[in-house]
């Protein structure tokens, strides 16, 4: 059956290039498709298992739940998690204060507040994602008072929980617990949400490693791996930088455009990032990354779009406030912002 949703990666090829529509909160981007990622997508539909995603800041971890969700044509729901981040967060809140000052007014009676139940409780995304019908009685879901019908149903959901190991072990059992049940309750309002012959979503979750997640919750979910690994890194930092910046033709939105930035921008910006990330691991500190390259990019197009003699110059300038972010090292010129070795590797 060629309807079903893990064969729909079928039709990608590694190292195309996706342009990826503007919403509400999100500027257009592109996004260039790996085989890696193609793969573990198919994996975690077809398997119905989560899919972890790891790897440094600006890999592409947050974007891939973007590119997979416009490819499939299903709605993304996403969340980025903090430190005050309670599991039962990812299903529903309710908003106690709002009920609290309702009951507290001398004009508000028992059946008011049973009137303006719906407005207390706000669907988390999995809500959303295992049973929109009944998310659009509640909360911001439920349509304009003028509506003459309810808010269209998408076709499926895709669900990003950012950066979970900003969690304590309490979020990652709770989540594993609702994804293989697939549904939960809500005893408050006598709800079962989900069930097993629903549709269920693609769940893509993130991590930066900054804590490590339980194995058990591990051994659950597809995990892909987006950092270099044993692959070429700055060959791997300017496939990235093209992705963003490079030649790009797209017929799906009229997009046929020149590069924006030359391999020669690209590559100098590439070798002075493996140089500082060298000195930082040298000196036992936390290393620049994807993301401080390609912030580097964006900031030298913005400046001399089209000019690659002068994007260079700005590179010089510019780069070691994007790369070196700790504390000045005594000893180290490597890790000095002052940067008396620039013009070298320039040259």
């Amino acid at each position: 059956m060629t309807d079903r949703p893990s064969l729909k990666f079928r039709s990608l090829r590694p190292g195309y290039v996706r342009c990826l529509d503007k919403t509400d909160h999100l500027g257009v981007s592109h996004h260039q498709w790996d085989q890696r990622e193609i793969d573990a997508l198919t994996l975690a539909l077809a398997a119905n298992r989560p899919l972890l995603v790891r790897g440094e800041p600006g890999t592409g971890k947050t974007q891939l739940a973007r590119a997979a969700a416009q490819h499939l044509g299903w709605a993304l729901e996403s969340v980025t998690i903090h430190a005050r981040f309670e599991p039962q967060d990812l299903q529903w809140r309710f908003d106690a204060i709002k009920r609290l000052a309702d009951a507290s007014s001398p004009a508000t009676t028992a059946e008011m507040l049973d009137a303006r139940c719906a407005e207390y409780w706000e669907p988390g995304p999995l809500w959303k994602a295992y049973d929109w019908a009944t998310a659009t009685q509640y909360g911001s879901c439920r349509p304009p008072k003028d509506a003459t019908s309810p808010l269209p149903a998408p076709a499926g959901f895709v669900v990003l929980i950012d950066e979970i190991d900003k969690a304590d072990a309490d979020l990652p059992n709770a989540l594993l617990e609702v994804l293989g049940a697939r549904c939960f309750s809500i005893p408050a309002l006598n709800l079962k949400i989900g069930g097993p012959d629903r549709l269920q979503p693609l769940v893509i979750i993130t991590t930066n490693e900054e804590r490590e997640l339980p194995p058990a919750f591990q051994r659950r979910c597809v995990v892909l791996n987006l950092d270099a690994g044993s692959r070429d890194y700055q060959a791997w930092l300017i496939e990235r930088g093209r992705a963003h910046f490079g030649a790009l033709t797209d017929k799906n939105h009229g997009v046929d455009r020149a590069a924006l930035i030359q391999d020669n921008v690209l590559q100098f910006a590439a070798q002075q990032l493996l140089a500082d990330r060298k000195a930082a691991r040298d000196a036992g500190l936390p290393p620049p990354g994807a993301a401080e390259y390609l912030d580097l990019l964006h900031a030298v197009h913005e400046l001399e779009p089209g000019k690659p003699n002068a994007q260079l110059e700005w590179l010089r300038k510019l780069s070691a406030y994007a790369y070196v972010k700790n504390a000045a090292v005594e000893g180290v010129p490597a890790l000095d912002q002052g940067r008396p070795s620039v013009s070298d590797l320039a040259q």
